[in-house]
């Protein structure tokens, strides 16, 4: 090979090396639609290429800063299209239809990652997402940090004396002019229930409905939860309040102190799941204890 040919094919592999090194490090436009699809990109080290998010996504708390582009059930396509996204990474929540239909049809990639409502559909999309974003090893370390930490609690469940404990979640709760908004079949609550080592008190229903004191009391839950949240879910001034109801004070956890506030984004479903299934546990072990 001559000197200028020698040349050439240095310049020509430092240009190559260049591109490819450009194009492997240059990150992402990502907009995440659903609290549990972007704590899956934050969790697996994709946060910083996150430029927008819904108004259901709260964590990390870094996300609150980033612009919003609706909420996750009434999207508007055009405010994501306004951010210029590489990917948008959404669940099966996303809607209304009309808008999801329209998404499909722009053009833009988009990852469906499942509806958030089990540990099999976190694992689905915690895969997913590292499948895309090139982050399978981290998907490893936090699919196996969740699924020890439900394992444990399932255990600790296993060791009670007593019978699983029978749960009522509130979404809403309950107060002297208003019935509360309870969860029933099918949804995350009462999948939550179940890896905590309770028993759903509203399996008689299905989806989150009302709940009137008579139904509360023929219910006799052994434990209340109240799904705290700013605009969303219920205060500790309304754990207070249900506690002192007195159409309510045959109930067992009325009787008991036993009604506990809980995070609503427990119910998210996503790389935090393990941690909800402790805490709940957690609370669910008082009633057992000696």
């Amino acid at each position: 090979m001559s000197q200028s040919q020698t040349k050439k094919f240095i310049i020509t592999s430092v240009i190559c090396f260049l591109t490819a090194t450009y194009a492997f490090s240059e990150k992402q436009r990502i907009v995440t639609i659903g609290g549990a699809a972007t704590e899956a990109v934050f969790a697996l080290g994709h946060g910083d290429e996150v430029i927008a998010t819904d108004l259901s996504s709260t964590y990390p708390p870094e996300v609150r800063d980033l612009p919003q582009v609706g909420y996750i059930r009434s999207i508007s396509p055009e405010g994501i299209l306004s951010m210029k996204p590489d990917l948008v990474v959404a669940t099966e929540s996303l809607g209304p239809p009309a808008a999801k239909d329209l998404l499909k049809k722009t053009g833009v990639e988009i990852l469906w990652l499942p509806e958030p409502n089990s540990y099999q559909a976190l694992e689905a999309s915690i895969n997913e997402v590292a499948e895309t974003l090139d982050s399978e090893n981290k998907a490893n370390a936090v699919l196996a940090k969740v699924k020890s930490q439900i394992d444990q609690a399932q255990a600790n469940s296993e060791k009670w004396s007593s019978p699983a404990p029978r749960v009522l979640f509130f979404m809403r709760p309950p107060n002297a002019s208003s019935p509360g908004m309870a969860g029933g079949n099918g949804t995350r609550a009462d999948e939550l229930i179940r890896l905590a080592g309770g028993t759903n008190a509203a399996n008689s229903i299905t989806g989150f409905q009302p709940m009137s004191a008579e139904s509360i009391i023929e219910m006799n839950p052994d434990i209340i939860l109240v799904a705290l949240s700013n605009g969303h879910g219920g205060t500790e001034a309304s754990i207070v309040e249900l506690q002192n109801l007195e159409t309510l004070a045959p109930v067992a956890a009325i009787q008991n102190d036993a009604i506990h506030g809980v995070p609503l984004d427990d119910i998210a479903f996503g790389p935090r799941l393990g941690e909800a299934v402790e805490r709940w546990n957690g609370l669910f072990a008082l009633r057992n204890a000696d």
